[in-house]
């Protein structure tokens, strides 16, 4: 069955718009109407219009950006992003995926807290709602440690002795792999791999963790499950505005 039938020039328009948006910088008129694949005439008439309206602007050598109205409605757009919607919408898929039990964590003044699970059929580890996470030797923990700025966490931080020198190093690894596996003798019996959502900003928002038996569970962060969770924490960082290498 057909939808509702919308207004073609509007969509035309906020076509138009996506495409400035979507540029490396300001746009001349001939490469807005190519990416567009419309004539420069028509292209013309629609920018003129959001050009008055303030979500288009021009600059001097006529090019054209994305104007005051545009960012005005994408400040308060970012503003109503909700990380904890963003992130229970990926956790169910992710836990259907690999079948393993998948915990959220936000950042609290005494470290990482688990608000939100799905546990898998079967309990390898109970994780519970509420319960603090230990910054060290944990996937988690080290996700925070890599992406917090160190005065956040200095204070909570415990080292053993001897990891201090090692430490810069591990976070450097983390970050490139965009995943944390369990270090060795975390907890025995099981492991896990925990990955960052981030917001428009790039700055961290919440930590999504997959736990499972070691035996059979992969943290290896080329294996299937570091891809999968890597795509659903990346996922929920596009829903808050995330854009990678922004």
């Amino acid at each position: 069955m057909d939808g509702p039938q919308g207004i073609r020039s509007v969509e035309t328009g906020l076509a138009l718009l996506g495409i400035v948006a979507a540029g490396a910088g300001p746009m001349r008129l001939s490469e807005v109407a190519a990416a567009a694949r419309t004539s420069p005439s028509r292209a013309r008439g629609y920018l003129v219009s959001l050009v008055r309206a303030g979500y288009v602007a021009q600059d001097g050598a006529g090019r054209y950006a994305l104007g005051a109205a545009a960012l005005d409605l994408g400040l308060v757009a970012l503003g109503r992003l909700d990380a904890l919607a963003a992130c229970r919408a990926a956790m169910a898929p992710l836990a259907a995926e690999l079948g393993e039990t998948v915990a959220l964590s936000l950042w609290s003044e005494r470290g990482p807290v688990v608000v939100d699970k799905i546990e898998s059929g079967d309990r390898i580890y109970e994780v519970r709602v509420g319960a603090a996470v230990t910054l060290w030797p944990t996937a988690t923990g080290r996700v925070f440690l890599a992406w917090l700025s160190p005065g956040r966490w200095e204070g909570l931080l415990d080292l053993p002795a001897g990891e201090h020198e090692r430490l810069p190093a591990l976070l450097d690894e983390t970050r490139a792999a965009g995943v944390a596996g369990t270090l060795p003798a975390t907890v025995p019996g099981f492991s896990a791999l925990a990955a960052p959502v981030l917001d428009h900003r790039g700055e961290l928002r919440a930590v999504l963790t997959v736990l499972g038996r070691a035996e059979s569970f992969d943290i290896g962060r080329d294996g299937a499950a570091a891809a999968a969770l890597r795509a659903a924490a990346e996922g929920a960082s596009r829903a808050l505005g995330h854009r990678a290498g922004a």
